[in-house]
């Protein structure tokens, strides 16, 4: 005489994982579609550079900086140059290199200058960077 097995049951539990699962997985398709669609052009780095401060030191003065990243992408290798003037002249450069500076975030850096910052104009902006 046969038998017939009756097949188990899932169990709830399992259906509750197999749903988080399928969700999981359809959000990451979403976001990586959605990076693929955005591209890398519509995320470029918008630096921004403020001096914060100037303090005197053994060679002369250091400008401390901010450089303000103000879009969600990256930058690598940010050079940041300031320019002492008087009388529309120059009369100093000094440049630093900033290594990383992420998207929606800041980063710190000094520029060395012999001459006193405080008694001339100064200019200071971003020059470049590169895509990480």
């Amino acid at each position: 005489m046969a038998t017939t097995r009756k097949k188990p049951e899932t169990p709830p539990l399992e259906w509750i994982a197999a749903g988080l699962g399928t969700a999981l997985l359809l959000f990451l398709i979403v976001v990586i579609g959605r990076e693929a669609i955005n591209g890398e052009a519509a995320q470029l780095p918008r630096i921004d550079v403020a001096v914060t401060g100037v303090t005197p030191s053994a060679p002369g003065f250091i400008v401390a900086f901010e450089a303000r990243n103000r879009s969600d992408g990256t930058a690598a290798a940010v050079e940041v140059e300031g320019v002492l003037k008087a009388g529309g002249t120059a009369i100093e450069t000094s440049s630093a290199t900033i290594d990383y500076v992420p998207g929606k975030g800041k980063a710190a850096g000094g520029l060395f200058f012999r001459e006193d910052p405080r008694k001339a104009a100064l200019e200071i902006r971003a020059l470049g960077f590169q895509t990480p």
